[in-house]
């Protein structure tokens, strides 16, 4: 739906150019919720605008109305290009620097006149920045950093981003005369959080389709640039500037491939170092009997028309090399072919091991669903149990409740759980983690929840020891369950808190603690590798949505591709508990 997302920019960046031209507040916040409504949107909203709905979503206004509807009439907006025209062209790219504000941007525009992400560069090479009120070196150096994170960005895109595109892409290729079989490969299907180029694979069982397939791909829908186009490989620059590589192969040959293309470079290399310790040769066609194809290949000098040991799906290929079928999540040489040789490959968490989500908002704080709407989507999704944890005071710009708001709401979730069946409700609050560790609201507040999560959300930028301090002081509070999404960082936008993870797991594993992996993209807080770090010192994770609507829920997903990136089992994480096992888990701490 990448209309909804178009739509969504549009609306964030229409906020941002208010502010930075210092207009009215309430409207740019307006914008931005808007935004975000759009970007959580499960249908196309060109169908609200076509049946005339538009009016029954909330959060959309009479203006932004007008926006939507002229935008998917027209692809244009005339309030935005008016409004636009009014600042410099160069300064709507520079809000695409991690860490730079609207309001950064205002006081650099009208203080140095610095209109562009190019002057911005020289500015601080030349030492312009200094004594300028507001930004000092250490803001200054995170503007530099935001820049080099910008241009990172430019050249891999995050999963979210990727993965629609190539969903879209995988549906249409599906569709075509011919294609018997597609899929998606590389570092997507892999599920990395950042993805360079698509990979797709697609078999024939009538070798005189592959000309047709690979002419009609580089004409789909989407399409902005053809880079290549064969008899087995077809090229594209897409309209969101991806690059997707398609691949056509015979039907027989399509486990080979898919494997093959999947990757890593890292898990392929050693694969075929096993082949060939056994006397056989792998690639992208099959495995073969070393000898056999080498000889083969020499008489004809090109790739022989042998029959393979294993060719037509994944699992023959490991079986036939004697490993266990290693998922795609795994396949970055961190362990897995050693483990899959001896038969100790981890059983992976899959959706169907979640009992329940732990950490999500209503509109008692910024969510856009009530309680009551939150626990029947929550049900629909077959949970036992779920969290509802608000922002606390000191999220002032997400509406964070106040100690006699946040009791009020424990009431109300109490009474809502009375009259919802099939599911316990448990009250809760995201508190925020201040600077120095402590929590935004005190024990005799925390004691009369049923469930904490204790995230940070400012102070993003301390150093490694205060920044570790700052966790493990929260961790160590009797009434804290989760550490939510532990070092704050945002994909391809900001890198978070350094934190020193071997002391914060020590502590809790000790306590009792689960560390989140946040499935609200683009998180992913904590990512693969320290997941799997923290799990292996004994660890509890908990995987969450942070979901600010009922439709975000879905998102859970996302978490469960890290876990399983992180070799992550059921049994470690709290969210796969049943009810009784959670009671036990909160209670044991304190």
């Amino acid at each position: 739906m990448s209309l909804n997302h178009d739509l969504s920019d549009l609306f964030k960046t229409f906020a941002a150019v208010m502010e930075i031209k210092g207009e009215s507040v309430f409207k740019a916040i307006a914008f931005t919720k808007v935004a975000r409504v759009l970007n959580d949107m499960t249908f196309d909203i060109r169908t609200a605008v076509e049946q005339g709905t538009l009016d029954g979503i909330e959060g959309i206004g009479k203006s932004s109305r007008a926006i939507i509807e002229e935008f998917v009439r027209t692809g244009k907006s005339r309030d935005f290009e008016e409004v636009a025209a009014t600042v410099p062209k160069g300064l709507i790219p520079m809000l695409d620097i991690p860490g730079l504000g609207p309001k950064t941007i205002a006081l650099l525009w009208r203080e140095r006149n610095i209109t562009s992400v190019e002057e911005l560069t020289k500015a601080i090479a030349d030492g312009r920045l200094a004594g300028l009120k507001g930004v000092g070196d250490k803001k200054i150096e995170q503007i530099s950093q935001g820049i080099s994170l910008r241009e990172q960005a430019g050249k891999r895109s995050g999963i979210g981003e990727a993965q629609l595109v190539a969903h879209a892409f995988l549906a249409r290729i599906r569709a075509l005369p011919g294609v018997a079989q597609a899929d998606l490969a590389g570092s997507l299907r892999r599920r990395k959080e950042t993805i360079g180029d698509l990979d797709i694979v697609a078999s024939v069982t009538n070798l005189q389709a592959m000309e047709s397939i690979s002419q009609a791909f580089t004409r789909l829908d989407g399409v902005a640039r053809v880079l290549g186009q064969g008899l087995t490989k077809a090229s594209i620059l897409t309209e969101r500037n991806l690059q997707i590589d398609l691949r056509i192969v015979p039907h027989n040959h399509f486990g080979a491939a898919i494997q093959y293309f999947t990757g890593s470079k890292e898990h392929n290399v050693k694969l075929r170092g096993l082949a060939l310790a056994k006397g056989l040769t792998l690639n992208e066609w099959g495995l073969y009997k070393a000898k056999e194809y080498e000889q083969a290949k020499k008489e004809t000098g090109q790739p022989p028309e042998l029959e393979p040991c294993a060719s037509k799906t994944e699992a023959d290929i490991y079986r036939a090399l004697g490993l266990e079928y290693i998922e795609p999540e795994l396949r970055e040489d961190r362990g897995e072919i050693e483990a899959a040789a001896e038969g100790k490959l981890p059983v992976l968490i899959t959706r169907a091991d979640i009992r329940g989500d732990l950490h999500t908002h209503t509109t008692a704080s910024d969510g856009v669903n009530t309680i009551a709407e939150m626990a029947e989507a929550a049900k629909r999704l077959g949970y036992k149990f779920l969290a509802i944890t608000d922002h606390s005071k000191s999220q002032v710009v997400a509406n964070g409740l106040t100690a006699d708001r946040l009791l009020n709401h424990v009431e109300a979730i109490h009474k809502a759980a009375v009259n919802i069946e099939g599911i316990r409700l448990l009250a809760g609050c995201e508190v925020d983690i201040l600077a120095d560790g402590s929590l935004d609201f005190d024990e005799s507040i925390l004691k009369e929840l049923d469930f904490v999560v204790a995230s940070p959300h400012v102070a993003l930028r301390q150093d490694r020891e205060k920044a570790t301090a700052r966790i493990v002081r929260a961790i160590e509070s009797r009434y804290v369950n989760v550490i939510g999404h532990p070092t704050g960082r945002l994909i391809n936008q900001r890198e978070g808190l350094p934190l020193d993870f071997s002391r914060i797991f020590a502590v809790a594993a000790a306590t009792g603690t689960a560390l989140e992996i946040n499935s609200g993209y683009p998180r992913l807080d904590l990512t693969d590798t320290v997941a799997r770090a923290a799990v292996e010192a004994g660890c509890v994770l908990s995987i969450n949505t942070d979901a600010h609507s009922a439709e975000q829920l879905d998102g859970i997903f996302y978490g469960i591709q890290v876990a399983r990136r992180a070799w992550v089992s059921p049994k470690d994480v709290i969210n796969c508990m049943t009810t009784a096992q959670l009671d036990k888990f909160i209670k044991r701490k304190r």
